[in-house]
Order: C-alpha cells, then sequence, then structure tokens
C-alpha cells in the first residue's frame, strides 16, 4: 500500500492532481481540489493515498488528510459504492458534512450527491452509522462547533439556504474560490451567488 505521495505538485485539474518525484510523475484522482491546494502548485505538497488495483487497471487516489482517506476508505466498503460513487460525496460535502449527514441519518442530504439515490443513501447509513463513532482518527461527531467549518462550507450552506443545490452551489464555490484567490469571505459568497443567478 502507498500510504501517501511527497513531492513538487506539477499540475492541478477538476479531479486530479499530478506530483512529480524524482523525475517520475503521478497522477492522483481526487475530489475537486480546493483553492489551499492550488496556491500550492510548483510547491512541495503531501497527499494521502488509496491504491485500487484491478484486473485492468491501477488507480491512485489521493486527499489532503489521513481523516478524508480514512473516511473515503470506510465508504468504499459499503456495498454498492466503488471509488466514482465514493468521490461524489466527496465532491459535494466536507468530511464533516458527510459524516454528521450519516450520523443524523439525513437521506434527502446525501441524495444530493450525483449518483446516489434513496436506497443508496440508505445502505451508506447504516453501513457507516455504527462505524464512525470508532473511528478515532476521524474525530467528527454530530454537533460540529462552528468555529471549525471552512469558509467553503459555511458559503456553500449560505448557498443552499436561498434554494441552490448543493452540488451547483459548492461547484460554483470551488469556481470562485479558484479564480479569486484572495477574495474574503463576503466577496466570495456574492461572486457565487451572482454566477448562480446567472446576472
Amino acid at each position: 500500500m502507498i500510504d501517501y505521495l511527497r513531492g513538487r505538485l506539477a499540475a492541478l485539474g477538476a479531479d486530479y492532481a499530478i506530483v512529480e518525484m524524482g523525475g517520475v510523475a503521478l497522477r492522483v484522482t481526487m475530489p475537486p481540489p480546493p483553492e489551499s491546494l492550488r496556491r500550492q502548485l510548483g510547491a512541495e505538497v503531501t497527499i494521502y493515498t488509496r491504491l485500487l488495483v484491478r484486473e485492468d487497471e491501477i488507480s491512485l487516489y489521493g486527499f489532503l488528510s489521513p481523516d478524508d482517506r480514512n473516511l473515503f476508505n470506510l465508504v468504499l466498503g459499503v456495498s454498492g459504492f466503488g471509488p466514482r460513487l465514493a468521490l461524489a460525496l466527496f465532491g459535494v460535502f466536507s468530511a464533516e458534512q458527510l459524516c454528521r449527514a450519516v450520523l443524523e441519518e439525513n437521506i434527502t442530504l446525501l441524495c444530493q450527491a450525483p449518483g446516489v439515490g434513496r436506497k443508496t443513501a440508505q445502505r451508506l447509513v447504516f453501513e457507516l452509522k455504527e462505524k464512525l463513532p470508532q473511528v478515532a482518527a476521524i474525530g467528527i461527531g454530530a454537533a460540529l462547533p462552528a468555529e471549525q467549518i471552512s469558509p467553503r462550507d459555511e458559503i456553500v450552506e449560505a448557498l443552499c439556504t436561498l434554494g441552490f443545490s448543493r452540488l451547483e452551489a459548492a461547484a460554483s464555490v470551488n469556481r470562485v474560490m479558484g479564480e479569486q484567490p484572495q477574495a474574503t469571505r463576503e466577496e466570495w459568497l456574492r461572486l457565487a451567488l451572482k454566477e448562480l443567478s446567472g446576472s
């Protein structure tokens, strides 16, 4: 197993990173990269990984923290969840939001991830709810202190309360934070709202 990669961040795409190590460039499939990672292009980064080997393919999946990687591994253990569907969850929810949705059995919220239907979400809750409190590395409870919520998550939540879906809100916030990394939280919210409103 490859536990993590440490090397120069050579490139970033919508769902991958390329890390250069000793003249070898490794492509790592990831959730949509946050602005904090985009600012590190060309610098040394550490990405925590999960290697999956199939008959016709070897794939490396990466995350910015061991907690996210551990949660990804737990989701992969749920029947019916492959890496693509697991990553769809991480594209919409942060680890904290995903854990909270599972612990609170919020099926409607989980169904906002692409490809996750009601039965799939129910299975995720059924198989993960008892396991989450046992994973000390994640350390996330149903009541997360507000100061631990990231600016991205706060803005996404604000847009959801205005009636936008979590998927479109998360995608828009990722875009505006990537395009305007120095903007304030209020400016990111305004830009995302402008984009989503089509004005």
